[in-house]
This record gives structure tokens, sequence and C-alpha cells, in this order.
């Protein structure tokens, strides 16, 4: 997950600073803050460390680069997960668990509740997710209807050019877009949720691997979910992907079951409840102008905007607004 495939993300989090700062005891304190706490011991002369990040109510997205080589030892973490993405640079971690070398393009789950031995090489910028582990388990009750089973088994590493590793970085990118333009906590609740979901799915292998549960069940379910996440943010620009991904299904799956449930597509649906949303606005008065609702509602294309409402209304979106001017229903 290298730095170039999260070139947006960390232009994001850069807006965040949390600390700048070449003293050593401050940069310790500043990172054990944010993160977990830690002994910091420096490879180098010269410290020049800056962490920027998101800090929610929720999941925290930091980057961290201590601007020289550094050798760290952190506490267990019993109350959080953390997972770390090398963009530049090289990182060494070892635990009683097993040691892995992370190079850019890299992740790596955490494992917790024991310390870890970290050795940070010069110019190296880490990113890093911490998930509280009352979200996780949130998360993974919503997954699976059943309590948890701690410690969840996690697959530690996720390869560069595999599928859990484009979706996190597509999960990624979508949380930060959220930072970068806020639609409310709703948002960001649901980007976080969406990256949990993913995670547990990917690198589980209780989940990964469990047989398939009734269709009929479990459809409905992750239609609900689906259904619940477009209506959630309808004025958004959202894709199919993120809307399965926040079902915790395939693509696929979702298609077939919203299809099945609904007779349409997840898109043709969101689409549905657009287009019901702006004749709210022009039915209730609270429009000045067509163009002015489509464009707010993320219709660009005015014709192709128009064409739609009429197919499904009837009438031209300017009658609409044309009637309410003069009272009628």
């Amino acid at each position: 997950m290298a730095g170039g495939f999260l070139a947006h993300s960390e232009n994001v989090l850069k807006n965040h600073v949390l600390l700048s700062s070449s003293d050593l005891d401050e940069v310790r304190s500043g990172v054990a803050g944010v993160l977990n706490e830690h002994r910091l011991t420096p490879r180098a002369s010269h410290l020049d460390a800056r962490l920027y990040g998101a800090v929610t109510a929720g999941l925290q997205m930091c980057l961290l680069e201590y601007g020289g080589a550094v050798a760290v030892e952190t506490a267990p973490s019993r109350d959080f997960l953390l997972v770390q993405s090398a963009l530049r640079g090289e990182v060494s971690v070892r635990c009683r668990e097993g040691q892995w070398s992370l190079r850019p393009g890299d992740t790596l789950i955490m494992p917790s509740n024991v310390s870890l031995e970290l050795e940070w090489g010069t110019a190296t910028t880490q990113l890093l997710i911490k998930i509280p582990k009352a979200l996780l388990y949130e998360v993974y009750e919503h997954l699976t209807g059943r309590p948890v089973d701690d410690p969840i088994d996690f697959a530690r590493e996720i390869p560069l050019d595999t599928a859990p590793a484009q979706g996190l970085r597509t999960l990624i990118e979508y949380f930060c877009s959220h930072l970068a333009a806020p639609g409310g906590p709703m948002g960001l609740k649901i980007a976080q949720q969406a990256l949990v979901g993913h995670l547990l799915n990917s690198q589980v292998q209780g989940l990964r691997d469990r047989p398939a549960p009734d269709a009929r069940r479990v459809l409905p379910r992750c239609v609900r979910r689906a259904q619940e996440f477009m209506e959630s943010c309808v004025q958004d620009a959202v894709s199919l992907q993120d809307i399965a991904n926040h079902a915790g299904v395939s693509v696929r799956t979702l298609s077939r079951a919203y299809q099945d449930q609904h007779g349409v597509s997840p898109m043709a649906a969101l689409r549905a409840m657009r287009l019901q949303r702006i004749r709210d606005e022009l039915k209730g008065g609270r429009a000045d102008s067509v163009s002015e609702v489509a464009y707010r509602w993320g219709y660009p294309h005015l014709g192709r905007f128009a064409a739609a409402y009429r197919e499904r209304y009837g009438e031209s979106p300017n009658e609409t607004l044309r009637r309410q001017a003069r009272g009628q229903p």
C-alpha cells in the first residue's frame, strides 16, 4: 500500500497536524497520547518527527514519520487493534507471535495483548489505523449475528496486489474523503464501519471460510443494510462497491439479492431515492431552480436528469416547480 496509491488520503491527513517536534520526550509523549504507550530510542543523532491524523469518535487514522531511524517498544494493546501500512521506508516488527518486515505497499494487522519491538528505518512514513475493540466487536457481531470469540484470529499480512489490499485502499480513501468534505458524523460512522467490516471479512479465517448461511435469512439482511446505507448517504457520491462493502457481501451477491427483493438494482434504487428527494424539494417550495437542486443532488447533466425525472413522474421538473409556484398539488 505504497504512498502513491494513497496520495489523496496522505494529503488529507497532512491537513491535521497533531505533532511536530525534535524533542525526544515530547515526541514520545505525543505519539503515546494518540496511539499507545511505548519506549522510544533514537538510532540517529536527530529526530524530526511529524504526526498527522484524524482522531474521531471511532477509529483513528494517522501518518507518522520520525525523520530518522528509531527503535520502538510498545506496551500490550488491550483496548484496540492497530493496522500499520508502509508508505515509504522500512519497518521491522517482532513479538512472541512472529516477526515481519514492512516495505512500501505492505500492511500488517498488529498482534494485540503482547509487547512489540519495532525498528523504523530512515525516511520512513507509516499509515496507522487504530480501531477500538468496542467498534471492532460491534461490527463483528453485526456481520455474524453472534458474540465475539476473543481474541479474533486475524491473518496478519495483507499483500499488496490482492483484492483485500485493493479494498482496504478504497475504504481508506473513502474515510478520508469524509474528512476532507465532512458530511456530518453519520458519514464518518458509515465509512469506519465499512473499513472495519472489510478487515473482518477479508482477514478473519472464520469469516472468510464459514459455510454460506441460509440465503432466506442472510440475503434480506444484506439488502436491509444496503438500503440503510443508501438512505443515509443518498446525496453522496457512492459506488456499487461502496454499498456492497457496507452490506458485507460481494457486489454480485448484493445485486442478485436486491433484484430478488425489490425488482431493481441497488444503483437504480439509489437513483430513485435521489429523484424522490428532488421531487420533494420541488413540491415543497425548498428549491429556487431546477438546476440548483439537480446539481446539489449529484446530477451535473440537466438533460439526462430531466429525462429520468419525466420517465418516473410523467412530467418535467420545471412543470413540478411551476405547479408548486401556482399553489397546485
